[in-house]
């Protein structure tokens, strides 16, 4: 865990640069590692996503309240609240409206895309959470934590409170890549929205390095 003082609010402009496009679903059951199997099936609809650098959410992390999971059997089972989130450039929004109408073949399963909603902007709050950031498979969560607040630093965020969670992977052809979840809270509104933007990592199409909002400080090891 990393903890320093807390800061004070200041006045900030939601911008409309990046934003999240929100899809409604319909699928009969999911493995809950599809996270590969998804951006390869959007990428055949959408190849500008990697270019865009647009980052693809886990459908279980974009709407979790919408499944029940089955961690021995490995699947998920959708409901009619299950969205697909995908973050990109506003530019991009209506040409990501292809997506209406068509499946995308997971392999052995499938997502029907039912319905574009309303873009999402990012928010202020000082409180944001990744189910998955890229890491070493051995490091410690004091080696993670380090890495993070380097990366952030990177971006010109000074993080004030940072807390490690769960060690997942997700798999790939060529091998697993292994995550760990981050919660960092006590963001300044500039640099909540600025993290939401850029995140930090690699595999935005599998999800990783992708910040939400959360509304409190909950521990993440049960996320």
């Amino acid at each position: 865990m990393f903890w320093q003082e807390d800061i004070k609010e200041e006045h900030f402009t939601l911008p409309e640069t990046i934003q999240d496009a929100v899809f409604t679903i319909h699928a009969k059951i999911l493995p809950i590692d599809h996270a590969y199997f998804l951006s390869q099936a959007l990428l055949k609809h959408l190849p500008w996503l990697k270019e865009a650098n647009a980052g693809v959410f886990d459908i279980s992390v974009a709407d979790g309240n919408g499944w029940e999971q089955n961690h021995e059997s490995g699947f998920y089972y959708p409901s009619k609240r299950s969205k697909l989130n995908i973050r990109m450039p506003q530019e991009k929004l209506a040409e990501a409206e292809v997506l209406v109408g068509k499946t995308l073949n997971l392999g052995d399963y499938q997502i029907d895309i039912v319905k574009a909603l309303k873009s999402k902007l990012m928010s202020d709050m000082q409180i944001v959470f990744a189910k998955h950031i890229m890491c070493d498979k051995n490091a410690s969560e004091e080696t993670f934590l380090q890495t993070s607040f380097t990366q952030l630093q990177a971006l010109g965020i000074q993080p004030k409170k940072m807390m490690a969670g769960l060690k997942r992977k997700i798999s790939m052809p060529e091998g697993a890549i292994h995550t760990r979840s981050l919660m960092i809270a006590d963001l300044r509104k500039a640099e909540s929205v600025k993290l939401q933007e850029i995140g930090i990592g690699k595999h935005r199409l599998l999800g990783c390095g992708l910040f939400l909002p959360q509304k409190g400080i909950e521990s993440v090891n049960a996320v």
